[in-house]
């Protein structure tokens, strides 16, 4: 081989890797202003519309179209263009675009028999290079136009396949961060509507008792108020008898005989005694209802510690007595022991709550019974909770700790009890089940760990997610 022959090698070789290098810088400056938009934009297809001036950076060309290709082949959505008068030609690029939808470089597009335009601007127009941007959720198709014939080559094919490829790839990932946003913004919204329609729940719950409760309060408190008169009528003939003592001159055995007769001190003593006994139960009941009702009501249902299941159960069915008494008798069969677990006794207490109004909504026309059972072991404790009411049907059992479903008339349930009490039971790793027959009566059967994993995740009743027992 002679030296020029050599040389002339060489020089190919140096102008074949000058031509890869001017590739790859053009190819490398559009990657990184590409990147320096993406970072500046939170919508695909401004990003997707802001990729013509990267490109017209590195390709020469007179026009641009990007349009979105619909899944049901039914005509394309034009996303943006750099002439204002580009849907005339939508059509015209589907007809020479099908059946495929793959890179195209057409020389020539007046030579082509489909290519029908009668627009000044793009009939001015000769070449095109066309190539799909697929991206993780949508497919669009990218069109750029020359008025020189033949105005693209092989470069440039090169070059605009690396940098869709890029762009689809990148904005794949920017399509999945946007998703991932949309998706917790969802899940915060959720959470939000499902505490609103917990606590609208309890709300519910704490006004079908205020009329009963209130009821139960005016007893006693009426109690002690015509007591309060009797108390001040013995404070007063206690005065009368201290004044006639401080009137006698000197005390005899026998004149404090006779005034204490007179007085009826024994009497006034004993029934004073008993005034304030009576007063002081009375009172005690007040107490014990507002307390339960304080511990129903209160808004930090977070709060974890110990508790005792017998205690959280009586302290419960003082709150809901109002509504049970006249419907039914309540037999308690407790664990000789007292069981104690960790848990949030304001949701536990609700739970309680809804299953024994439920009970004594579905006792009618009968002698009501509402039977507790509590027993324990090393892990565990258990409730049954059961009554001879009316029963559920066969065919709605397995539809009532859905959200919403209740076999209450219209404007009588909610229909979220059941549903926050099942969330509650599971939030506490534990696990409720219901039995029934028609006529027969009805058992709920709950089953909580004593050492359950609580974590501070906000209770869910539409997406309630069932946490593994120890």
């Amino acid at each position: 081989m002679s030296n020029n022959e050599i040389l002339l090698e060489k020089l190919h070789l140096l102008q074949v890797h000058n031509l890869a290098l001017e590739e790859n810088r053009a190819f490398n400056s559009l990657i990184l202003n590409g990147l320096d938009i993406i970072l500046k934009n939170d919508n695909t297809e401004t990003l997707l519309t802001e990729f013509f001036d990267i490109l017209h950076q590195a390709i020469a060309f007179s026009a641009a179209i990007l349009i979105k290709i619909n899944p049901k082949d039914v005509m394309a959505t034009l996303i943006t263009a750099s002439h204002p008068n580009s849907d005339a030609i939508i059509t015209q690029l589907e007809v020479l675009n099908r059946p495929d939808r793959n890179i195209k470089n057409i020389f020539n597009l007046h030579q082509l028999p489909n290519w029908q335009v009668t627009d000044p601007f793009w009939h001015s127009q000769y070449a095109m290079l066309t190539t799909p941007v697929n991206t993780s959720t949508e497919s669009y198709q990218l069109y750029i136009f020359s008025e020189k014939i033949g105005a693209f080559n092989q470069h440039d094919i090169t070059l605009m396949q690396r940098f869709v490829s890029f762009a689809g790839n990148t904005i794949s990932q920017f399509e999945k961060r946007n998703l991932l946003v949309k998706q917790k913004e969802m899940e915060e919204k959720q959470n939000n509507i499902e505490q609103v329609l917990i606590n609208s729940e309890k709300m519910a719950s704490l006004g079908q008792m205020a009329a009963g409760v209130a009821h139960e309060i005016n007893n006693p408190l009426s109690y002690i108020v015509s007591n309060i008169q009797n108390l001040a009528y013995n404070l007063e003939q206690f005065s009368h008898f201290i004044n006639a003592l401080k009137t006698e001159s000197v005390i005899t055995q026998q004149t404090l005989a006779d005034l204490l007769q007179h007085f009826q001190f024994d009497g006034l003593q004993s029934d004073s005694s008993d005034i304030i006994a009576e007063m002081t139960e009375g009172a005690d009941r007040v107490k014990e209802i507002v307390q339960g009702l304080r511990q129903f009501a209160h808004p930090d249902q977070t709060k974890i510690g110990d508790i005792n299941i017998t205690e959280l159960i009586d302290n419960t069915l003082r709150v809901a007595w109002s509504e049970i008494k006249y419907s039914a008798k309540v037999e308690k069969h407790f664990n000789t022991e007292p069981i104690i677990i960790t848990g949030r006794s304001t949701q536990l207490s609700q739970v309680f709550l809804n299953l024994f109004f439920n009970a004594a909504q579905a006792i009618c026309d009968k002698v009501g019974v509402i039977t507790i059972t509590t027993k324990a072991d090393k892990k565990n404790a258990y409730i049954t909770i059961a009554d001879n009411g009316s029963g559920i049907k066969e065919d709605k059992l397995n539809k009532i700790f859905d959200p919403f479903f209740t076999t209450k008339p219209i404007g009588q349930g909610t229909g979220l009890g059941l549903a926050i009490s099942k969330a509650i039971i599971e939030q506490h790793s534990g696990l409720i089940s219901v039995k029934s027959k028609i006529n027969q009566g009805t058992i709920f059967n709950i089953t909580l760990p004593k050492k359950p994993i609580l974590t501070d995740d906000a209770l869910s009743i539409l997406n309630a997610k069932k946490i593994a027992k120890e």
